[in-house]
């Protein structure tokens, strides 16, 4: 599903994005990749965007079209076989004017290694991770489990807490176990055939899996 996302989806969203990347237009690309990445990984529609890319193991398209522009860039500097080689730039007369000429640079390393490198820059300190190009482990598993790990790998599920907040219950958060059932709660509720902690979401060692089996049998 990744490999159908990013051949049909992110190749079709980055075509001839060194044109058109510095629009302020750009973004509403970027919304159509977002909806790709929570069918890849299963997430829910509030999950934050920054944590649907780290689980569906694809850059930010914002990161992809940088670097794909700065590619286009490289060849333009090096390439006597492009279209633009020696091209001098000109002087620009508006400020809102951005081109392409004068906002991409040459890239000193491989494609990849620069995307990884810039979306190490701009993960927050609290979800600073080991990043990779590649979906994190439990990709193996089933379908219905599969995304109701990622979603409590997310912190974002269908509990009753979030229901309420979403308003499509009425007022009672309660889990079957009697306290508050929030996305914190899944990891530890007593009536689940086991329990886990973040750490073991991130390994996804047997604890996590047996915890996401639970609640994947109550739609969570």
């Amino acid at each position: 599903m990744r490999t159908t996302g990013i051949a049909l989806c992110f190749s079709t969203g980055e075509y001839a994005c060194p044109v058109w990347s510095q629009s302020k237009h750009a973004k509403n690309v970027s919304v159509a990749l977002n909806d790709t990445c929570r069918i890849i990984t299963g997430c829910l529609r509030p999950t934050p965007t920054n944590k649907l890319y780290l689980l569906a193991g694809i850059a930010p398209p914002e990161i992809r079209r940088r670097v794909t522009t700065d590619i286009e860039k490289t060849k333009q500097i090096k390439d006597e076989r492009h279209p633009m080689f020696g091209h001098e730039i000109a002087n620009t007369r508006l400020k809102s004017r951005k081109s392409f000429m004068q906002t991409a640079k040459e890239l000193h390393e491989s494609p990849q290694k620069a995307r990884l490198q810039r979306w190490q820059d701009e993960l927050q300190p609290e979800e600073l991770t080991q990043i990779k190009q590649q979906l994190p482990m439990g990709g193996h598993l089933p379908w219905p489990l599969w995304k109701t790990l990622y979603r409590l790998k997310a912190g974002v599920a269908r509990t009753k807490a979030n229901m309420v907040k979403w308003k499509f219950n009425g007022e009672d958060d309660s889990c079957d176990c009697g306290e508050r059932q929030t996305d914190e709660h899944l990891l530890s509720c007593t009536m689940s055939t086991a329990q886990c902690t973040r750490e073991d979401l991130i390994l996804t060692n047997t604890n996590a899996i047996e915890v996401a089996a639970y609640w994947s049998q109550h739609n969570i």
